[in-house]
């Protein structure tokens, strides 16, 4: 396969050989010893004698050394090789030495044949990170390689053989892949933990309830989304990180529990709880929900605190008002089977037989039905009187060329329409039974107008004409019936209005007059629904108390320092501060802008009247708070109130008010 190569292998004739000399003299053990017996003279290469100088050179330089060498020599590439080269042999070796490479190493020699033609032609060559699938220990191996090929010339430049040096790079070859691999996983895991992150981000900012993530140890906040900041009315990047700046905006009649929820995750079990805070933005009340649970790490242990907070100040309200709204639909159900019970008893009193009992009371039942059922599609504000009108004519099929109604469009308020129904029902049944609509040429006209009365309360004025021919033998009414009653004494009773009906043999005649003001209806069932959620011990409402007065703020405990200016806002104060250092207090009175303020004693140091003495000076009123009794801290005459603690913030505010106001007074 190499029969082309030309070594030039012949020794110079008649130069003496130096046995002594090859490989050195005091060479011993190793290839040293075996390359110095192995029978060369058996092989092509000849009698070591017989070698060229620089074959002999080249081999005492790769004894010498251990770095792995190995040379090939003449057109067969016959191996000549050191100790580090033994050991890539592995077991070819010892058989391998003066062995034709093509023979020992058949598995690569589709590979280095290309090369070693390269390198006879006086190529040197050098490979970084070459792979060489070896065979040894009877098994086919990838090994890389960082290996050099380089042409062995005489000293008349012929090329002989190629001197092969390499070093076995496959340990760092497969920790580089290794590496390059875990690289590749960890950039692969990157993108994929920073893909998951935006797109939790878009969920969490896509998402009106706020989540947020702390930390389990430290409980400092971790990830805060953008409804954080609509649900406590912050504006954005307002939101800080520390629990007890969350817990702050938490009324203090929910903090402790609120943060105690918080906390007692810590124990892997998830938590719901219901809060009240105060907003920033507009300094409403709200409530929240918070859906507490923990976040394990791979270790099983609590390492994060989640929660989903969502405003539930409507539901709560829902909740407030269905409840109301069950005890008022009870009402009315007793009311209205009340005025039931009383229309079945009077109805007894005018029937003439249980058919005519039975026939009444359905319609007066009816008419009641009817007026709930317009009642409740007007949504409760009330009936437009022609339509009251038509309503109860037309159900008893009257013929529609006898009956005449003419005025304007006027809205009957649910009391009125309550009872008109029934008055109207009474008067069209008796015109239907006694009246104008018994008779073919009978003739109702019904008409009303709205005036004004001196006090400018608006009236409603309807009047009833029946017209029929006079009945012989007609007798008025022998007692005053259940319409009677209801026009002439029910109407000027509920409605505080005027009624009058008078009873003829040619017709009849009522007058009906009524104010039209807003009263409830039995057949109502709307409840009230609350306007505002209390903030508990902060909470003054929109009293008002302090507006438009400079409050300055002196606590060096973070919660009540907040409270207290909580409350001092809900009574209309612009608060100043809060300081929590005397210092910082002076500075603030030295700046002017203040009108009263409200301080405690002790600030981490002591008692301290440095406040109270620049305060007296000024003739500010102002409020101390303090743990101090009268004994133990007294002070000197001025405008001021000592409240001892626990004093609520709303309590303190309200005692500034007071003094405020009396000072003004």
């Amino acid at each position: 396969m190499a029969s082309h190569l030309d070594p030039r292998l012949s020794p110079q004739s008649g130069r003496p050989v130096d046995h002594a000399g090859l490989m050195g003299t005091g060479a011993r053990g190793g290839m040293r010893e075996r390359i110095q017996g192995h029978d060369w003279a058996a092989s092509p290469l000849g009698s070591m004698d017989d070698w060229p100088p620089h074959l002999r050179a080249c081999v005492d330089l790769m004894a010498a050394h251990g770095f792995p060498m190995i040379a090939l020599w003449g057109p067969d590439l016959l191996q000549i090789y050191n100790d580090g080269y033994a050991e890539i042999m592995a077991d070819k070796h010892p058989a391998g030495l003066g062995q034709p490479t093509a023979e020992c190493w058949p598995e690569v020699w589709h590979i280095n044949e290309p090369l070693y033609e390269q390198v006879w032609q006086g190529r040197t060559l050098t490979f970084s990170d070459k792979c060489y699938p070896l065979r040894r220990h009877g098994r086919l191996q990838d090994v890389w390689f960082t290996i050099t090929y380089s042409p062995m010339r005489a000293c008349d430049g012929s090329i002989s053989g190629v001197l092969v040096t390499m070093f076995d790079t496959t340990a760092e070859h497969v920790a580089r892949v290794e590496r390059e691999r875990t690289e590749q996983e960890l950039r692969q895991t990157n993108a994929a933990l920073q893909a998951n992150e935006e797109r939790f981000r878009q969920f969490a900012a896509a998402s009106s309830d706020a989540l947020w993530i702390r930390d389990a140890d430290s409980l400092d906040t971790e990830l805060l989304s953008t409804a954080f900041d609509a649900v406590y009315g912050l504006r954005p990047g307002q939101a800080s990180g520390a629990l007890r700046c969350w817990a702050a905006r938490v009324v203090p009649d929910d903090r402790q529990a609120a943060i105690d929820a918080v906390t007692g995750v810590r124990d892997g079990l998830p938590r719901v709880h219901e809060f009240r805070v105060q907003r920033e933005d507009d300094s409403r009340f709200r409530w929240v929900r918070d859906t507490v649970f923990p976040l394990f790490d791979q270790q099983g242990r609590v390492s994060r605190i989640a929660g989903i907070a969502r405003d539930v100040t409507e539901e709560r309200r829902w909740a407030e008002h269905q409840s109301v709204l069950v005890a008022e639909l009870q009402h009315r159900v007793r009311n209205i089977m009340a005025t039931i019970g009383s229309i079945t008893l009077r109805t007894r009193e005018s029937a003439t037989s249980v058919d005519d009992y039975a026939q009444r009371l359905s319609g007066r039942v009816m008419s009641l039905a009817r007026t709930q059922a317009l009642l409740t599609r007007a949504g409760n504000v009330g009936i437009d009187l022609r339509g009251l009108l038509n309503d109860e004519l037309s159900s008893s099929s009257y013929g529609a060329q006898r009956v005449v109604l003419h005025g304007p469009t006027v809205m009957v308020p649910p009391k009125a329409a309550e009872v008109m129904s029934l008055a109207i029902h009474e008067l069209a049944t008796n015109a239907f039974r006694h009246g104008a609509l018994r008779d073919p040429d009978g003739r109702l006209e019904v008409s009303w107008q709205v005036r004004e009365d001196p006090q400018q309360q608006r009236w409603v004025d309807l009047h009833w004409v029946e017209t029929h021919a006079a009945r012989p033998g007609w007798e008025p009414p022998a007692r005053r019936g259940f319409g009677t009653s209801l026009i002439e004494d029910r109407i000027p009773y509920e409605l505080e209005g005027e009624g009058h009906l008078q009873v003829a043999e040619e017709g009849t005649e009522a007058r009906i007059s009524f104010p039209l003001r807003h009263r409830d209806s039995i057949l109502q069932t709307d409840a009230p629904q609350g306007t505002s959620i209390a903030g508990g011990s902060v909470d003054l409402g929109d009293a008002g108390l302090l507006a438009g007065h400079r409050v300055l703020v002196v606590e060096d405990d973070f919660y009540l320092a907040h409270d207290t200016a909580t409350a001092l806002r809900s009574a209309g104060a612009v608060v100043q501060g809060p300081c929590s250092t005397l210092q910082a207090a002076l500075q603030r009175l030295d700046g002017g802008g203040v009108d009263a303020a409200v301080i405690d004693i002790n600030l981490g140091q002591g008692a301290e009247t440095g406040v109270i003495a620049a305060l007296q000076r000024a003739g500010l009123p102002f409020v101390v708070v303090t743990g101090y009794d009268e004994g133990a801290a007294s002070l000197e005459a001025g405008r001021f109130v000592r409240l001892q603690k626990p004093a609520t913030p709303a309590g303190i505010a309200r005692a500034l008010a007071r003094l405020v106001q009396a000072g003004t007074a």
